[in-house]
């Protein structure tokens, strides 16, 4: 090469630059790039809210000591029912945010002093309590069955199961 002029050499060298450069392409097919295809974000959301919700309402129990079932009926319309126990924070409302991963249940007409022991319970399956708006703030996600409420463990019951099966039967 030290035989080549200047000029030579740099017509060279980006002559074999340019092939460099342009043989990975030659013959070569080009593909279309499949991405996985993702539901938009607020179908996402309508989902998991639709989730939520369908392991929200409906009955909450708590057996008592005398045998009867206590509950917590969160009913379509936004209310909540207490039954069997705890009366005096009928009526209530609950709201549901499954993007915050929360639920909220206000008593509007429950007495203060009967609202006092929800801060016993903050950090202790509640997230927080609002007196002025008498609210309690739950973490509310896929994996929330129990709810603490004034120091009461509610159980939301198992999903329906199949039937028994018959016992065989010996010949």
């Amino acid at each position: 090469m030290h035989h080549l002029s200047l000029k030579r050499r740099c017509k060279l060298i980006k002559t074999v630059a340019g092939l460099l450069v342009a043989i990975p392409w030659v013959g070569c097919k080009t593909l279309p790039v499949h991405r996985p295809v993702t539901p938009p974000p607020e179908h996402i959301q309508r989902s998991e809210q639709e989730e939520f919700l369908q392991r929200l309402l409906g009955s909450w129990e708590l057996p008592g000591k005398d045998g009867k079932i206590k509950q917590i009926i969160f009913e379509t319309n936004g209310q909540v029912i207490f039954r069997g126990g705890m009366e005096y924070f009928n009526p209530g409302t609950w709201e549901l945010n499954a993007n915050a991963h929360e639920l909220k249940i206000a008593f509007p007409q429950t007495p203060n002093e009967k609202l006092d022991i929800f801060h016993m319970y903050l950090g202790n399956g509640i997230k927080a309590f609002d007196r002025p708006r008498k609210e309690i703030t739950y973490q509310f996600d896929a994996g929330t069955w129990e709810l603490n409420v004034a120091g009461w463990t509610y159980s939301k019951p198992d999903k329906v199961s199949a039937p028994p099966e018959a016992e065989p039967v010996i010949k």
